[in-house]
């Protein structure tokens, strides 16, 4: 009889296990996804915003120098030091150049913190799966009985009275 129970015990306790694991498994594999969906849709979202910035500059160097050289042309002004300082459209490819320089920097930046991201989920469903299957392992350990402890029998002692005298 008891070869029974504890044969029946150790069967639900491995289907349970079993199907702790699965779960957590199941729950890991369904958060890495959403971490790698979530990933792509920020590098892609980040991307698009990098290029419209980057499109938007350029639309707005073209117009400052087109306009700047209208304005040269028509009132030609004759400024101290001008031959030292930078055409309008020398100073817009400069300025074109750091931008380009700043968002591929982002662009960087960003796809470091998606691989932070997607490291850490990996490192954090790594150590729930382990997590769950050293409590799995745990829950299928045999129980051990305590043993009683038997108590010490000693003979009581019979304290004697003291007589004190009172005084009137």
């Amino acid at each position: 009889m008891f070869e029974q129970i504890s044969k029946f015990a150790n069967e639900t306790s491995a289907t349970v296990t079993n199907n702790v694991n699965d779960t957590i498994k199941s729950a890991n594999d369904t958060v890495a996804s959403a971490v790698n969906d979530n990933s792509k849709r920020f590098t892609t979202t980040s991307d698009q915003v990098l290029d419209a910035v980057l499109d938007a500059n350029r639309r707005i160097v073209d117009v400052a120098v087109t306009n700047v050289d209208r304005l040269n042309e028509q009132f030609e002004l004759e400024l101290p030091f001008a031959d030292r300082m930078p055409t309008p459209a020398v100073a817009g490819e400069r300025y074109l150049d750091f931008v380009e320089r700043a968002v591929s920097i982002n662009r960087e930046m960003n796809q470091r913190v998606v691989d932070m991201i997607t490291a850490d989920t990996a490192e954090t469903t790594a150590k729930k799966t382990t997590a769950g299957k050293a409590t799995a392992k745990r829950a299928t350990a045999k129980k051990r009985t305590a043993k009683k402890a038997t108590a010490k029998k000693t003979a009581a002692k019979k304290a004697t009275a003291k007589k004190t005298t009172t005084t009137a």
